[in-house]
């Protein structure tokens, strides 16, 4: 096993963005709106035809059906790409995404074509024990837009340095504080330099 250090990446709103090509997608494929007015897509669904809400029982299969047809539509994240090479060079980089494991291959093949060739560990629900598992012995850092994710890794992994990113602008403002993350950076430039220092730590 690799003794480098791990840096253990969220795909949605970190690596790629979400938020936009989900959108997109609903918009083209199943005549549904997401409006961004508060941090939530359940509840931010609307058929476009009559202005409905979406019943909650319908989310399952709509994001299932992007998963499957629509993560062709996502791009990196802003620097991403670059600054993730870069770290390469040094640690060893997975993706720890909470996509049903069906998908995991598409979601692999999506991060290749965009020069991410990087190994995708599929997980569903909070995170902190699957994170102890890959980081066991090693200098880690986890970077995830969601706070609930950083509290069950503060929980499960304390070791491990926790990075809160959020690469949509305008998710920002609507995504709580994450107060068990360590730092919050949402410019993959700074968030690189952080991580950096992070491993190199004592």
């Amino acid at each position: 096993m690799s003794r480098r250090p791990l840096l253990i990446l969220d795909c949605d709103e970190v690596i790629l963005r979400f938020a936009a090509p989900f959108r997109q997608w609903l918009a083209a494929h199943r005549g549904v709106e997401l409006r961004l007015d508060s941090f939530a897509l359940v509840g931010n669904m609307r058929h476009i035809a009559d202005g409905r809400p979406v019943d909650p029982a319908d989310f399952p299969a709509l994001i299932d059906g992007f998963f499957a047809e629509g993560q062709h539509l996502q791009t990196p994240a802003e620097g991403a790409v670059e600054m993730l090479g870069r770290l390469a060079e040094t640690m060893d980089i997975v993706c720890l995404s909470n996509v049903p494991e069906a998908f995991a291959g598409i979601r692999a093949e999506v991060l290749r074509g965009h020069g991410l060739p990087i190994p995708v560990h599929a997980n569903q629900g909070p995170k902190g024990q699957m994170v102890r598992g890959l980081a066991e012995g090693r200098r880690a850092v986890f970077v995830d837009d969601l706070p609930p994710h950083h509290a069950s890794v503060a929980r499960h992994a304390g070791h491990v340095g926790r990075l809160h990113m959020v690469a949509d602008e305008l998710l920002r403002p609507l995504i709580p504080a994450a107060p068990d993350a360590h730092a919050r950076i949402d410019s993959w430039a700074e968030a690189a330099e952080w991580i950096g220092n992070w491993m190199e730590g004592d």
